[in-house]
């Protein structure tokens, strides 16, 4: 099994479109995220979290409400080879995701006719998807949901596991208690026989028909993907203290200025031990630094270009602190104390790299990987395409509140 393919089907049937109403970060499935991958079929990459934190928004709205909200649409939305989706199933599941009066009091008619239709669209193709699996002997249960959420836990990443528990934690669930929960899900369920559907019929096949030369090829062909700046790698003690504030009472300003008269005599002191004994900077880093990265890394960061933006994406950092190091010229060179607003540094030059690209074989297997999600999506949404086409697939328009549903179209494709 996938555990990417079938975290990201969870994702579908657990988010709505009404959840890009709410400005709340989610924790994100481990998909890549070069530019140009096809989406996957049943839905989005948002994280599963995203359906928990609507209930954040307010009071949840009742049946009634979201019936009305929902009057525009008609009692059924598609059918799908003989299978309807209907409107009861959208307000279910609107109310199962606690969506709140707030949500439906903000949204204009126009932008929710727009995610009704999206959703519809997306259940279309995923119903589709279904009776694929169903032809194919997957059948929808908790035990299947069960066993592949547990494979996929177990090829997550430990740190992913670890965030996604305490995102849980927070909203009282352990990763037992929160699978058991979404076992129940008939959407749930259904994606979890399309993911192993799709294992069967897809994703081994890409997997293996996705080559190390394809990769390359790929490298090659969008080496500006591939860009980085120039950029050096230092390694740094912290002498941590707060800056005054305008702010501040009389008394935390005096407090503060005695805690940063005590940092800079300590960084005094242990600069003054570096002059004597340079090779002393990762006991240092390690003993004295109030950085994690001293413990960790004898005081080792990231590698970060002129304005002190990291080349791996992670973070800006103090511009006092990146213009000092870049004034470093050999490895092994450090600075005097340097002040910022987290306290006194002194940095050391690791190394200096010039602009370049990231070599290939950091980043082939990453390659390799978004290679294979996008020929998968391809396959996939080919299949759906073809099954629209010749399917017996009916798509009813929305009609204006209080007003006759009017006659079904086949749905163009």
């Amino acid at each position: 099994m996938n555990c990417k393919r079938f975290l990201v089907l969870i994702a579908a049937a657990m988010t709505f479109p009404l959840a890009a109403q709410i400005p709340d970060s989610a924790l994100s499935a481990p998909t890549l995220s070069l530019s140009g991958a096809g989406g996957a079929p049943a839905g989005s990459n948002a994280s599963v979290e995203a359906a928990l934190r609507q209930a954040l928004l307010g009071q949840v709205a009742t049946e009634e409400e979201v019936e009305k909200a929902l009057s525009f649409m008609p009692d059924v939305v598609a059918d799908v080879n003989g299978t309807k989706i209907t409107k009861k199933q959208i307000i279910d599941l609107l109310i199962s995701r606690k969506i709140s009066q707030q949500v439906l009091a903000l949204t204009s008619e126009s932008y929710l006719r727009t995610a009704m239709q999206q959703y519809v669209d997306q259940k279309i193709d995923t119903e589709i998807l279904r009776q694929k699996a169903k032809e194919a002997g997957f059948v929808p249960s908790e035990e299947l949901v069960k066993k592949h959420f547990d494979e996929a836990m177990e090829k997550l990443p430990a740190d992913q596991v670890e965030e996604l528990k305490l995102q849980l934690k927070e909203r009282g669930f352990t990763l037992e208690s929160y699978r058991d929960e979404i076992a129940k899900e008939d959407d749930i369920q259904s994606n979890a026989a399309i993911a192993a559907f799709e294992d069967k019929n897809f994703i081994s096949k890409a997997e293996k028909a996705v080559t190390v030369d394809d990769a390359e090829k790929f490298y090659r062909e969008n080496q500006q993907k591939f860009a980085v700046p120039e950029n050096i790698t230092v390694a740094h003690i912290l002498i941590q203290c707060e800056p005054v504030s305008a702010t501040d009472s009389k008394e935390e300003k005096e407090i503060k200025t005695k805690a940063d008269k005590l940092a800079k005599e300590q960084i005094d002191d242990i600069y003054a031990e570096l002059v004597k004994s340079p090779d002393h900077f990762d006991k240092l880093a390690q003993e004295k630094s109030n950085c994690p990265s001293g413990k960790r890394d004898n005081g080792k960061l990231p590698a970060f270009d002129k304005n002190g933006e990291t080349i791996d994406g992670a973070g800006q950092l103090d511009p006092d602190f990146a213009a000092a190091a870049y004034k470093l010229e050999k490895p092994g060179e450090f600075t005097k104390p340097v002040h910022t607003q987290f306290g006194y540094h002194i940095i050391k030059l690791l190394k200096k790299d010039p602009k370049g690209y990231v070599e290939f074989e950091k980043v082939k297997d990453e390659i390799r990987d978004f290679l294979i999600d996008k020929s998968i999506s391809e396959q996939i949404q080919d299949m759906i395409k073809a099954e629209r086409a010749k399917g017996d697939i009916k798509v009813y328009e929305f009609t204006p509140a209080k007003t006759a549903t009017k006659s079904a179209t086949k749905a163009e494709n």
